[in-house]
């Protein structure tokens, strides 16, 4: 058993509930300030534990002015914390007091809950960040990191943070940052740790980093060039404003050309400096880049191939928006085993399929060598992460063309003899990703009825293709392949026998359908069945399809012999009628409490009864509307707002017309896992198809969503489970109970979001979510670095082992916990 401790956070319910009741619509508090509840007189512990309570129920107002002024720093720090996760109008003064603290971990959890807090503020938060990081970079390197009693007077002001947030205009924040970046006093400032007193092996928190990233975010006029001007900083720091730069691309779907050309000059390096090739990753997040640089991508890029390391994956990612002429770089990145690692030929894959006709010649070039041999003993070694690159190779083909007699190599790859479920699921995985290319639109192609062996047909039949085929990889090829071409007649009732029942993956993605083929007969009735079924996964997909298409869900107009009277429409034609049956059921599913408690699923039967219009839903949605989870409320706030006409706003707990003042939202309850929370790391051993893997889940950053993982871990949650995605070069998911990534353990409430402004290295390990506030039993084990992640997701551990060798459909037989 991991080493807990009874939690005194009980103990604290009474006393913090009171001080928390439903405020009254007005201006927010000040969330740290003297109007928030006063602080009890317990001891530091006490403290600790109630604002994990805090962070945990997002009450922002029970972080108060004394936790901020701790002559603790781990106090402070938690405070810090409390209120970057809770985020929101609530938590935002409390976060810019907390960037005038001299605590280089309470830097960086203010400034990055800044940069997700700053929506309407952008402005005037960049400006606060860039003043903190001048003030940052001005003070001389601390001759020891702080203790666990840190000096009160570390934690500067409120008033001496609005001053040095008016100190940096956004106009002026360029030259100002360019001038503490030649200074270089950053890497002297970043040398010391950001993390004392943290446990040991907890990842480090920069606070260099997050008030860079947080600059990206918000996204505002000055974000851009004052990044460009840290480019010529420090290693450190230019490499963080590359990071930064990716954030601001994202949001913008745009970078200036000269921001280009400072991205590109510092990836190529000079006499003086060597080239940073993280400064690529910016370049990779564009769809589009201005045509005069795409020659100097292609160059800069192409060189930066030479130099092994967890960077180059951004260099491969950069050619694919470097024209037709970087087909002939990544056609060799993605043949040359050895040399380049699997997710680095994955990515060159995808690349060539953004460089059109080019890119397709090359894919197609590529493939006979990728090609396994039919040896059985050959093939029992597709169990690594090669087989992941020839899966995104053939994904990455647009049709057959030159490939035809390859792919026709694959499709008819015969299984080993006796070969395990293992091998057999990945022989099954190619052969219908060629028998998709080959088929085109026929559904009725023989080799891809007959691509998947993990559930041959009976001895002595045929394929036919009136009876949908029982393996779940090639039923989801054929359901693929029958939403190519408008789906009626015989084309039609293959797709009900996927749509009404077998395989869930094949029946969600069936399902989906119905939102792009208007032509589709019957979707009401399919649409109330799937809405109706156990699995949230198949519920949810009903209900999207709804939400974008609500058409969809209206049955015909009567045409009967009979005269009766019928609703018209304003064109004086029958009116279609939404169908009874979906009205009932997603009435049924806003009233079941299990929904509520899944952020995911009852967030998508919202957005299904306010797409209807349906007027029965309203008060339900009302009721919604005072959920503790935030995607709830908006989602709740938009579904009224169709129904009443007008915008609404939620997110005080009460709907009321939106553009009002900001009240706190609804406090939600405290998780069980908060009882008894782990304490020390827990490894785990899984036994799964590719082998032996292993990761350890740290507290430190995440105590509650790890005690849930590790629960589940020691109570056989994850024993069967299927691993029910992989993206090869990229991530590899798991958790799901019904293995299609939707919902988790029943009787278990969504996790708090627990994120933290760490790294997405390769092997973090770190908790899905479709959302915030989402998490629930699912986690991910990254392959490759994914600087887009960093911040956006929980990190709780650390994985070994061929992660990536694992395919979609692999079952995790076991799992075992040492402490």
């Amino acid at each position: 058993m991991p080493r807990r401790r009874p939690s005194s956070l009980l103990a604290l319910l009474l006393p913090l509930a009171a001080c928390t009741g439903q405020p009254a619509p007005g201006p927010a508090p000040d969330a740290g300030s003297s109007a928030a509840a006063p602080a009890p007189s317990a001891s530091a512990k006490a403290r600790l534990d109630a604002l994990l309570a805090a962070e945990q129920r997002r009450a922002a107002l029970e972080v108060t002015a004394a936790d901020q002024q701790s002559r603790d720093v781990d106090v402070r720090r938690a405070a810090a914390r409390a209120l970057a996760r809770i985020g929101g109008d609530a938590a935002r003064p409390g976060l810019a007091r907390a960037l005038a603290d001299e605590d280089d971990e309470v830097i960086a959890w203010a400034a990055y809950g800044l940069g997700f807090s700053c929506k309407g503020h952008e402005a005037e938060t960049v400006s606060a960040l860039v003043a903190r990081a001048l003030a940052r970079d001005a003070r001389p390197a601390p001759a020891a990191a702080p203790g666990a009693a840190a000096s009160a007077s570390g934690a500067a002001s409120a008033s001496g943070a609005a001053s040095a947030s008016g100190a940096a205009s956004a106009s002026g924040a360029a030259s100002a940052s360019a001038a503490a970046s030649a200074s270089g006093a950053a890497s002297a400032s970043a040398a010391a740790s950001a993390s004392a007193g943290a446990p040991a092996g907890a990842p480090r928190l920069d606070a260099g980093g997050a008030l860079a990233r947080a600059i990206g975010r918000c996204g505002a006029d000055a974000s851009e060039p004052t990044l460009v001007a840290w480019l010529e900083g420090p290693r450190e720091r230019a490499i963080h404003a590359a990071y930064a730069l990716g954030d601001l691309a994202a949001i913008k779907l745009k970078l200036r050309e000269e921001t280009l050309v400072a991205l590109l000059n510092l990836a190529s390096g000079s006499a003086a400096s060597p080239p940073v090739p993280e400064a690529l990753y910016p370049i990779g997040r564009l769809e589009h880049v201005p045509l005069t640089v795409i020659p100097r991508i292609r160059d800069v890029a192409a060189a930066r191939l030479a130099e092994a390391g967890d960077a180059r994956l951004f260099a491969v990612r950069a050619l694919g928006r470097a024209g037709e002429a970087a087909a002939p770089e990544l056609a060799r990145v993605l043949g040359t085993r050895g040399v380049f690692a699997a997710s680095e030929r994955a990515e060159a894959a995808r690349a060539l399929k953004r460089l059109g006709a080019p890119g397709q010649r090359a894919l197609a070039d590529a493939l006979p060598a990728l090609v396994p041999s039919a040896d059985p003993i050959a093939l029992t070694g597709l169990v690594g992460e090669d087989l992941g690159v020839l899966l995104t190779a053939l994904d990455a083909l647009g049709s057959a063309g030159a490939a035809r007699k390859p792919l026709r190599e694959l499709a008819a790859l015969p299984p080993p003899p006796s070969a395990p479920a293992a091998i057999l699921r990945r022989v099954a995985w190619l052969r219908c990703g060629a028998a998709k290319l080959l088929a085109g639109a026929n559904y009725r192609d023989p080799l891809l009825l007959g691509c998947d062996v993990t559930a041959p047909p009976d001895p002595g039949s045929k394929p036919d293709a009136a009876a949908p085929v029982r393996g779940s990889i090639g039923a989801r090829a054929v359901v693929e392949v029958i939403g190519r071409e408008a789906i009626t007649g015989a084309r039609l009732a293959a797709y009900r026998a996927y749509a009404g029942s077998g395989d869930l993956r094949a029946r969600e993605a069936a399902i989906d359908l119905i939102a792009s083929h208007e032509e589709i007969a019957g979707a009401p009735d399919l649409l109330a069945k799937a809405l109706a079924a156990e699995e949230p996964g198949l519920v949810a997909a009903a209900a999207d399809v709804i939400a974008r298409q609500p058409q969809r869900a209206s049955e015909a107009p009567a045409q009967g012999k009979r005269k009766r009277k019928r609703r018209l429409d304003d064109k004086g034609a029958p009116a279609a009628v939404t169908s009874p049956a979906i009205e009932g059921a997603l009435l049924s599913l806003l009233d079941r409490p299990g929904v509520r408690d899944d952020p995911e699923l009852i967030g998508a039967v919202i957005d299904a009864a306010g797409a209807l219009s349906l007027k029965q839903a309203e008060a339900r949605i009302e009721e919604l509307c005072r959920s503790s989870y935030p995607t709830t409320r908006a989602r709740a706030g938009t579904a009224l707002g169709v129904l009443r006409g007008r915008k609404i706003a939620c997110d005080a707990g009460l709907p009321g017309d939106a553009g009002r003042p900001a009240v706190a939202p609804p406090a939600g309850e405290l998780p069980a896992e908060a009882s008894a929370l782990a304490r020390a790391p827990a490894a785990l051993t899984f036994d799964t198809d590719a082998g032996e893997l292993t990761m350890t889940l740290d507290p430190a950053l995440a105590p509650v969503a790890v005690t849930r993982f590790v629960d589940l871990a020691r109570s056989g949650y994850y024993d069967g489970k299927i691993v029910h995605r992989v993206v090869p070069g990229f991530v590899t998911q798991f958790g799901a109970p019904f293995g299609d990534g939707a919902g988790g353990p029943p009787g278990r409430p969504a996790l708090r979001c627990e994120t933290s402004p760490v790294p997405f290295e390769p092997l973090r390990v770190g908790v899905a979510l479709a959302g915030r506030d989402t998490g629930s039993s699912q986690l991910f084990v990254m392959h490759a670095r994914a600087p887009h992640l960093d911040g956006q997701y929980a990190a709780v551990g650390v994985a070994a082992g061929p992660w990536a060798a694992l395919v979609d459909g692999d079952v995790i037989r076991s799992v075992k916990v040492r402490d």
